[in-house]
């Protein structure tokens, strides 16, 4: 098992080190093991190698005589009987031999595989073990460690490890992958449904990715349109949020108050009112992170339509001499806009760091939670009051509610319905041109 460590534990005595990854190891699944610790030649990758034994050392070493004579052939496997190891003029052919009766066959020294190590499990149970042991040695916040949600809306590059040779298809993967990221960022600030986006990944990536193994085999380079044609969708759906997306409105104060009797005023006076002060608090520190980020969404949401817009006119613009001067104009402003992009789109990841989040979904799980904490609050202030909230009068006519499909999955089967429609038009329109050939 190889254990990835940040650069600065560096600095900290690697045998002490040692110690207390391999102490914590034992002492969780009760085994021995054994450890080292050393950088790479290039001194980037600091790393531990720990070796451990999945099974327990028996406290009495079993040990087992034959019953009777054995007979083992040229490979070692045991046969029945002496004539299964003999030639045609009846005398034992080299390799094959006899073990006889009494003597020694087999020793068992420890015992059978051990179920936690064979549980699938395992690993994510040692990721967490050490990822939290990690976060308690290192001493800067930005060297805390994470692990990565696999049922979450994300989804995980691959590394690229040394003389590979599918490097460049790995690399045009991960930088698929990255766009994905970037655009759930995307849609989750402009107000869209985590679970939504993970149902979508689920269907559309996950499962037509199993699919495509058991129909065309494990070949890698299917990803690709798979990943493109999702995130195609992704971006339709972010088309529709930021379209009818507004300023978003504060948590309303609530309506008029409604005449109380006098003993509702008593018991009124028994209980005491809520005090929506800390959910205030909470919700005004995470609104201004909201607002950093919706606002820097909206500016990166605008360049990237600017550039696609520039890219569109660069393609329609004929490469012959004559407007040469015109596409090199195009082109440059293709690469500042690529430019103020990337600089966006760092801010999305610079934005929930620099307020203590790991991600921008973090961050806004963070503006939903408490924004719904004070809505309670204010509804429990509401009814303390007397007031009967619109929420409430919703709740009194509840309207009957209506199965819909996803968003998404409407999306994904409409571009689905159009490439099919492209494809049958091109082999249409080849057919006629063989036809009046």
């Amino acid at each position: 098992m190889i254990i990835a460590l940040p650069e600065s534990l560096g600095k900290k005595d690697p045998d002490l080190l040692l110690q207390l990854f391999t102490e914590t190891f034992r002492q969780k699944y009760g085994v021995q093991c054994t450890a080292a610790l050393h950088h790479n030649k290039t001194m980037t990758n600091y790393h531990i190698h720990l070796v451990f034994a999945d099974r327990d050392t028996l406290e009495k070493t079993d040990v087992k005589r034959a019953t009777r004579n054995m007979f083992y052939d040229e490979a070692g496997r045991h046969v029945r009987t002496k004539k299964e190891i003999l030639d045609a003029d009846g005398n034992i052919r080299p390799g094959c031999r006899i073990l006889k009766k009494g003597e020694i066959y087999d020793i068992k020294w420890f015992s059978g595989r051990k179920d936690v190590f064979k549980d699938r499990n395992f690993l994510d149970d040692v990721k967490v073990l050490y990822t939290d042991l990690i976060n308690k040695v290192v001493e800067h916040e930005e060297d805390r460690l994470q692990i990565f949600d696999a049922s979450g809306p994300y989804l995980a590059t691959k590394k690229i490890g040394k003389n590979n040779p599918r490097e460049d298809e790995i690399r045009s993967d991960n930088q698929l992958r990255q766009e994905w990221n970037q655009t759930v960022d995307q849609v989750l600030i402009a107000g869209g449904s985590q679970e939504e986006v993970t149902a979508f990944k689920r269907e559309e990536v996950v499962q037509k990715v199993s699919e495509s193994v058991q129909i065309h085999g494990p070949q890698p380079g299917l990803l690709a349109g798979i990943l493109r044609r999702a995130i195609a969708v992704l971006k339709e759906f972010l088309d529709l949020l930021m379209q009818s997306v507004k300023e978003e409105p504060e948590v309303r104060e609530t309506g008029k108050s409604s005449s109380r009797t006098g003993s509702e005023l008593h018991e009124k006076q028994k209980s005491e009112h809520p005090d929506s002060r800390d959910a205030e608090f909470r919700f005004m520190r995470i609104e201004s992170v909201h607002q950093k980020l919706y606002k820097t969404n909206r500016k990166l949401y605008a360049l990237q339509k600017q550039k696609e817009t520039v890219q569109l006119a660069l393609d329609h613009k004929p490469k012959s001499i004559l407007h040469r001067r015109e596409r090199k104009e195009l082109q440059e402003r293709i690469d500042g806009l690529e430019r103020q992009i990337t600089f966006c789109r760092n801010q999305l990841f610079l934005i929930p760091d620099a307020n203590g989040f790991a991600s921008v979904r973090e961050a806004e799980q963070e503006y939903h939670a408490a924004k719904k904490v004070l809505e309670q609050v204010r509804r429990a202030q509401a009814k303390w009051d007397g007031i009967i909230t619109q929420d409430e009068k919703n709740i009194e006519q509840p309207k009957p509610r209506t199965q819909k499909l996803s968003v998404l999955k409407k999306l994904a089967e409409k571009q689905a319905e159009t490439s099919e429609r492209n494809i049958n038009h091109a082999d249409t329109k080849v057919y006629r041109k063989e036809a009046s050939l």
